[in-house]
């Protein structure tokens, strides 16, 4: 049978993460050990019960304005295609899922991984501010040179001060606000700036 030039195109482009690293371990900066595998299909009511572990701002610095979390379908076609992968975080002898990172291959940019994280911050699954979210994202960039993207692809909310450290950690700008930002938050008091709350900033980071 005669293969399209669609085909052979996509083909040709090796399938995202194939290779993905099973209960790869982590140990947190308070020394308490977690780990870190792919996701299938059947993790649905655990992503969902991630999204519950997280505080609204949480959700809003991860999804924007956007609505929170992942229908059935499209976690279907996150965790089922060759273009996507999304990895789940779990504690030490527990199931239940503490954070989680997604790969997407940019459709018009195949060298390109879309990279976004959610962390829980709700007790008893307070898992912001120990390390997690800069392994993760350091295991998913290892992951993302392994498979041949050459850059990474980061958007987040200029008020989401988590992110922006992991992307300066990951060697994204470091950007003057970020301290500020990170400091009025602490304290619980809206950042004064030029940009409004809801601005989302991209950041490319090479591989």
């Amino acid at each position: 049978m005669k293969t399209s030039d669609a085909e052979l195109e996509i083909s040709s482009v090796p399938p995202l993460l194939t290779d993905v690293r099973h209960d790869t371990p982590f140990i947190l900066d308070d020394g308490s050990v977690a780990y870190t595998r792919a996701a299938v299909v059947e993790d649905y009511p655990l992503v969902e019960d991630l999204h519950a572990r997280c505080s609204a701002a949480t959700l809003v610095g991860r999804y924007g304005a956007g609505r929170p979390g992942f229908s059935a379908a499209e976690w279907r076609r996150m965790a089922d295609s060759p273009r996507s992968r999304a990895l789940l975080v779990t504690p030490y002898q527990s199931d239940r899922v503490v954070a989680m990172a997604s790969m997407v291959e940019r459709s018009n940019a195949p060298e390109v991984c879309d990279v976004a994280m959610l962390v829980a911050d709700r007790s008893p699954d307070a898992y912001q501010s120990r390390g997690l979210g800069t392994r993760l994202a350091d295991l998913a960039a290892d992951l993302a040179r392994d498979a041949g993207f050459t850059s990474l692809a980061v958007t987040s909310l200029w008020t989401n001060w988590r992110m922006l450290l992991i992307v300066e950690h990951l060697g994204g700008p470091a950007l003057p606000q970020t301290s500020y930002v990170r400091n009025m938050a602490l304290l619980g008091l809206l950042p004064n700036s030029g940009l409004d709350v809801a601005d989302e900033l991209e950041f490319r980071i090479a591989l």
